[in-house]
C-alpha cells in the first residue's frame, strides 16, 4: 500500500528486520530481508515517501543462545542477550557491516533506528558486567575506603560489590548502578552508531526509546536509559509514545 499513503498524508514509514534474518544459522547468510527492503524503498522513492530502517538487535538469532549459553545471562525488555560479551558483538558488527552498504545509498533512506523501545535491567549473572562494574566503580571512587564512607559500607575490595536486582532503592549503591547502566548501554548504542557512521558518515541514527525515560519517571531508573547521553549519540531525538482517549 506504500503508493496509497501520500493520500493519507503520510510521508514516511518503518521497516524492521535483525540479525537473525540475515544469520538464519550458523553457516548460513541470507540477503532476503535487505534485498525486500531495497524493493520497498525503490517504491517508495517513486512515491514520495521516506523509509526509516528499524535494525531491532532483538531479533538475536537463537543459534547464537544455544551455542553461547552464556549470552542468555542478560536481559530487559526485548532485549534477551547479553550486549558486552564478545561473540554477541562479533555478530552485529559483521550483520551492520553486512546490511549498511547495501541501503546507504538508497534515495528513499530517511535513517535508521537502532533499537526498539531499549531497556536493560539485568546483569547480575553476567561476567562481563561484573568487570565493567567494578572498573567504573573504581574510576569513580578511587579506592574502596571513600567508597565505604559513600556507602556506609565495610567492603574489603570493589570486587565484592555485587550488581543490585532490577527494583528502585533509596540508596548509594543503586544510584551509582543506575549512573553504570547508563553510561553502558548508551555507550553500546554509540558502539553501533559509529559503526554506522564508519560505513555512511552521513546516515542519521536514533534509538526509539520510551516515553516514561523522556519524563523522569522513577520507576525506569534503571533501565539504562539517559536522554541526553542518547541525545549525543543519535542525530534525532524522539520517543515511541502512545495515547489512550
Amino acid at each position: 500500500d506504500i503508493e496509497k499513503f501520500p493520500g493519507y498524508g503520510t510521508n514516511m514509514i518503518q521497516i524492521e528486520f535483525g540479525p537473525s534474518h540475515i544469520f538464519p544459522a550458523e553457516d548460513k547468510v541470507t540477503n532476503n530481508a535487505v534485498n525486500e527492503f531495497i524493493a520497498v524503498a525503490e517504491r517508495a522513492a517513486k512515491s514520495n515517501v521516506a523509509v526509516n530502517l528499524l535494525l531491532s538487535p532483538h531479533y538475536f538469532p537463537d543459534w547464537m543462545l544455544k551455542k553461547y549459553p552464556h549470552l542468555s545471562r542478560c536481559n530487559g525488555g526485548f532485549l534477551g542477550f547479553c550486549i558486552d560479551a564478545p561473540e554477541s558483538k562479533s555478530l552485529m558488527e559483521k550483520y551492520l557491516r553486512t546490511v549498511i552498504p547495501q541501503i546507504k545509498d538508497l534515495p528513499a533512506l530517511h535513517s535508521v533506528c537502532l533499537t526498539n523501545e531499549p531497556m536493560y535491567t539485568e546483569s547480575r549473572n553476567c561476567v562481563y558486567a561484573q568487570q565493567m562494574w567494578h572498573e567504573w566503580l573504581k574510576k569513580k571512587h578511587g579506592d574502596i575506603t571513600k567508597l565505604n564512607q559513600k556507602y556506609n559500607s565495610a567492603y574489603i575490595s570493589f570486587d565484592e560489590i555485587a550488581i543490585p536486582a532490577p527494583g528502585l532503592k533509596a540508596e548509594p549503591l543503586f544510584y551509582d548502578w543506575c549512573k553504570f547502566n547508563n553510561d553502558r548501554f548508551a555507550g553500546w548504542h554509540k558502539w553501533m552508531a559509529d559503526i554506522i557512521h564508519d560505513l555512511a558518515p552521513q546516515l542519521p541514527v536514533h534509538a526509539k526509546i520510551m516515553i516514561f525515560n523522556s519524563v523522569s519517571n522513577r520507576d525506569t531508573a534503571g533501565w539504562g536509559i539517559d536522554p541526553e547521553l542518547f541525545g549525543e549519540l543519535s542525530q534525532i531525538n524522539g520517543n515511541d509514545d502512545y495515547k489512550f482517549y
